[in-house]
């Protein structure tokens, strides 16, 4: 049996039913042709195929009593495959749910801990919706984030897809022996001895002590950084409040072209700072609408991968994050694009992102969990003001489609994991011509009815309009002092959790 780490035990220990922590996301594929028969008991028996290739699909958690230890990986003896799949067919249902609006319930709910931890809906009937026909289903996967690490690194969907359409091997399925679970008696003196010879360890887990914690040896290293006091805080904005259970998944798909587009009228931009600059004009022009337009700029936190000398490791090892300014009190969209490039660029983080190419070896959706992970270890301090509005996280995909079986993936959507004081989180990921930019937000905090993916829209559509000004700007320069925060907490949080990866 595999012992949890110190910080995947913290993260249990966070997740609550309002805030659960789970990744991943909906995937919507085309059959290659209206005669195709492939269905729901295709997909299950070529993932029932697949259960031995990683461990995390029939492992579950099991927990000391009392909590006096750190949490085991074993193997579950009651491994059902169908306490995990699901099927819906949104022409059958009774209620009259859209393919977003179903996923949006699918991702409020926790992963039931009680099994190992993972679940895949394959959703039919998206012929009613705009955009599809009869010939296309998705598949809402979700996996906790205690299951996606520097180790494994994988998750359902990597399992799943090819490069070019060919149909799955249906491999031999081995029977499955898994050994008992751990006894209660043995375990109670295990953790009794734990406790006298390691006082020093989070043995009970309380969440506000892990927050406490974490937080004061943060505070601590911020204030030998010497920054002025503004900079120890963030805007408090109606989107870092408390959130509720519920969620709101919205995706919006911009074509590729337009970023280059943009790019090319814009000196000394990258892609990414087009892109962080429509996630700011939409954030900005929301909090407008809200009249709660705040006096000091947003402050987005990036998970990014970085370089390795060994791209055969893991995704995990090869992701840092950096923190900037979104430049949200410059009214211009174009300098604030420009803003944007010069904050980040003086991070030694973002000097060392790897390229877009080597990337895209990478399964896009593992990257997105891994992502997600980084930020949530900022977040154990959550309990206190977070050190960041919100997170924003870019991944280069593929830009050659993808295949399940001789289906398509035709829409890659990944979700992302809110907290207190976090209730909006936007991931992209580039992949086969197009962006896809989605936003998860509690309802309950973004309580305008326009949807969001709305002002995302809009905010392309202003910096294309504006793109032909761009040499007309004079750039201000930025204060970098804000710079030597994401330097220092890096490598804080690095050293922190080491011990626990």
């Amino acid at each position: 049996m595999q012992v949890l780490s110190e910080l995947d035990s913290s993260f249990l220990f966070l997740e609550t039913n309002r805030t659960p922590l789970h990744v991943g996301g909906i995937y919507v594929f085309k059959k290659n042709t209206s005669r195709s028969k492939f269905s729901f008991n295709r997909f299950r028996s070529i993932l029932e195929s697949k259960l031995g290739n990683e461990p995390f699909f029939r492992e579950r958690l099991v927990e000391s009593p009392l909590n006096s230890d750190l949490p085991v990986w074993a193997e579950d003896p009651n491994f059902d495959l169908d306490n995990h799949l699901h099927y819906v067919n949104l022409n059958e249902s009774s209620s009259k749910h859209t393919l977003m609006s179903l996923s949006s319930e699918i991702f409020s709910i926790p992963v039931d801990r009680s099994r190992p931890l993972w679940s895949a809906t394959y959703i039919d009937g998206l012929d009613q919706e705009k955009g599809f026909n009869k010939q296309h289903f998705a598949l809402a996967l979700k996996v906790h984030i205690t299951a996606i690490d520097g180790i494994t690194g994988e998750d359902i969907l990597s399992q799943l897809l090819h490069v070019s359409p060919e149909l799955s091997e249906i491999e031999p399925i081995e029977e499955w022996n898994p050994k008992p679970l751990p006894e209660t008696e043995s375990w109670l003196g295990a953790a009794y001895n734990s406790v006298l010879t390691l006082p020093s360890r989070l043995t009970d887990f309380a969440k506000d002590t892990a927050s406490s914690a974490f937080y004061s040896i943060l505070y601590e290293h911020f204030q030998k950084l010497n920054l002025p006091a503004s900079l120890m805080s963030v805007a408090a904005t109606p989107i870092n409040q408390q959130i509720s259970n519920k969620r709101v998944i919205d995706n919006l798909e911009i074509p590729l072209n337009d970023i280059r587009a943009i790019r090319q009228s814009l000196k000394n931009v990258t892609t990414n700072d087009i892109v962080m600059g429509i996630c700011a004009e939409a954030t900005s022009n929301y909090l407008k609408d809200m009249s709660s337009s705040p006096k000091t700029p947003l402050i987005a936190l990036a998970p990014i991968s970085v370089r390795s000398t060994n791209l055969d490791v893991k995704s995990g090892n090869q992701l840092t994050a950096t923190l900037f300014s979104l430049a949200t009190t410059e009214q211009n969209p174009i300098k604030r694009i420009q803003l944007i490039h010069e904050t980040a660029t003086s991070s030694n983080s973002y000097d060392a992102a790897i390229a877009a190419s080597k990337l895209t070896e990478l399964v896009p959706s593992c990257i997105a969990g891994l992502s997600a992970r980084v930020y949530s270890e900022f977040l154990l301090a959550q309990k206190h003001k977070p050190m960041f509005n919100l997170p924003i996280t870019n991944i280069p995909g593929p830009q050659f489609p993808l295949y399940f079986d001789e289906n398509e993936l035709t829409k890659y959507i990944c979700t992302a994991p809110l907290f207190d004081g976090i209730g909006l989180a936007l991931m992209i990921v580039s992949y086969n011509g197009s962006y896809s930019v989605t936003s998860t937000y509690c309802p309950e905090t973004l309580v305008l009815e326009k949807p969001f993916t709305e002002y995302l829209s809009e905010a392309l559509e202003t910096i294309m309009r504006e793109k032909d000004n761009a040499e007309s700007l004079d750039l201000a320069e930025e204060n970098p002092a804000a710079t030597g925060i994401i330097e220092g907490v890096t490598g804080l949080v690095n050293n922190l959790f080491s011990l626990g990866k």
